[in-house]
């Protein structure tokens, strides 16, 4: 019998551990069969990530590939032999399953009956009465506003995936022409759950959220007497063919219409007329932080926040290992006392070099307001030199000046002080303890990864109520 391969997951004991994967059944509730087993925890959990990976995607990328055959070749033959063979079903998103396994579910069965002792009304209906007003709801109502895209690839993939988790086609008889198989029905049922299905890729998603207020005439959406129009503005894709200086967006998204283009740097920091006196006290010879030297670090703090924000979410409360083998490639970078934070804290981090960002688009030096800010701007100091591109006509129309990509010059202007570097020192680990002050095996307060964020007293603090980008 055929089922579909949905997630690996791993057991482990003291002496061994075993991969084990869960498959979704179109006759059938879902369930648990073991892949194989081996005595490396390390090994069974990133095999279980890749064979996760290859399930959902139908493929692995080179890096994940050479992963996987390292894996391979460091399990003894028979576990090996049994992961090559799972990372070829789950790519094909077919997994062999025995009879017993996959059975039709009694439909009288009295587990699926609501028990007679429960209320008529689940509890939100009488915290949050789907008939009341805005006015008569105690709480703030927000309302959100989700834009999604989903390219189907593989249409049959879709459909049997969503079949076998339980979703059901419209009947025949109802469906059009354009969609006779109820590709639409699949994929909304994927959205409505996890998102995402074997056969399909997500293309799009943006989302437009307001605070709904009485005083000003708003009104939930059943109640409302206006229809609700949200403007998602016009492609980003389209927008930067007509303008080259468009804000790119993260692929595959459509930002908000309020989305501003990329900022002038040239005249936002406005080079000083020459002098050439080079005198010692002359300000017009003094270092200049150039329009040059602003854009690539934009270019560096944006797309590091895009690294951030997608490591987050994919990360998200599992901390880094050292055998992740560069998968993570912004976190992995931190030092290891932050490896195990939340998500929260991720996310944190990756808004982080968007402030900093955000102080180069308001014409402003980028000076940090937290180690947090620190951090991030050392990373981009050192990535900025790598968005130096030959064919860039926006960047080589920017003035040029002697002082261009003098990052060192940043480095020492921007920063008070570079302590936060010292969380790189082997004395601070991911296994020291937090202590109140300084010490030989403990992380000094200011320097603790859960007080990354308190403000520094010398630089404005950023707004508390500032969003995250997505």
């Amino acid at each position: 019998m055929s089922a579909i391969p949905r997630e690996f997951l791993c057991e482990h004991a003291s002496s061994k551990s075993r991969v084990l994967v869960l498959l979704a059944h179109p006759d059938g509730p879902a369930c648990v069969q073991a892949v194989f087993t081996c005595r490396d925890a390390r090994a069974a959990q990133q095999a279980a990530r890749l064979l996760s990976s290859a399930a959902l995607n139908g493929t692995l990328t080179e890096q994940q590939e050479t992963t996987a055959h390292k894996i391979a070749t460091q399990l003894p033959d028979a576990p090996a032999a049994s992961f090559r063979q799972a990372l070829e079903r789950a790519r094909a998103g077919v997994w062999p399953s025995t009879a017993p396994a996959s059975f039709s579910w009694p439909a009288d069965d009295p587990l699926e009956e609501p028990a007679q002792d429960e209320p008529d009304l689940p509890v939100s209906a009488a915290r949050s009465p789907k008939d009341a007003r805005l006015a008569d709801l105690p709480g703030p109502v927000v309302r959100v506003v989700q834009l999604r895209e989903f390219h189907v690839y593989d249409q049959a993939k879709v459909l049997a995936a969503a079949a076998a988790c339980g979703w059901v086609p419209v009947p025949e008889e109802e469906l059009g022409e354009d969609d006779p198989y109820d590709v639409v029905g699949a994929v909304m049922f994927a959205a409505e759950t996890t998102g995402e299905l074997p056969g399909m890729d997500w293309l799009t998603d943006a989302q437009e959220g307001q605070l709904l207020l009485p005083g000003r005439g708003d009104e939930v959406a059943d109640w409302s007497a206006e229809p609700v129009r949200i403007n998602f503005g016009t492609g980003w894709r389209l927008r930067q063919a007509a303008n080259p200086y468009a804000t790119a967006p993260r692929p595959g998204t459509t930002p908000p219409v309020s989305e501003e283009l990329l900022p002038d740097f040239a005249s936002l920091f406005a080079l000083p007329e020459a002098c050439g006196c080079e005198e010692e006290d002359c300000q017009k010879c003094r270092w200049t932080f150039t329009p040059r030297t602003a854009d690539l670090l934009f270019s560096a703090l944006d797309e590091l926040a895009e690294a951030a924000y997608d490591e987050a979410a994919e990360l998200g409360e599992r901390p880094v290992t050292k055998d992740d083998d560069g998968v993570w490639g912004f976190f992995a970078r931190l030092p290891q006392v932050t490896w195990r934070q939340s998500m929260q804290w991720r996310r944190d981090l990756a808004r982080a070099c968007d402030d900093l960002s955000g102080d180069l688009r308001h014409g402003k030096w980028p000076r940090p307001s937290c180690a947090a800010e620190e951090m991030v701007l050392h990373f981009a100091l050192d990535e900025a030199p790598t968005h130096l591109v030959a064919d860039d006509s926006a960047h080589a129309a920017l003035p040029q000046h002697r002082d261009d990509y003098d990052f060192d010059a940043c480095s020492e202007f921007f920063f008070q002080d570079h302590d936060v570097l010292w969380l790189y020192d082997g004395t601070y680990n991911e296994d020291s303890p937090g202590a109140d002050g300084p010490g030989p095996s403990g992380i000094p307060a200011a320097l603790h990864p859960d007080n990354w964020f308190e403000n520094f007293l010398s630089v404005p603090a950023r707004s508390p109520g500032r969003p995250h980008r997505r």
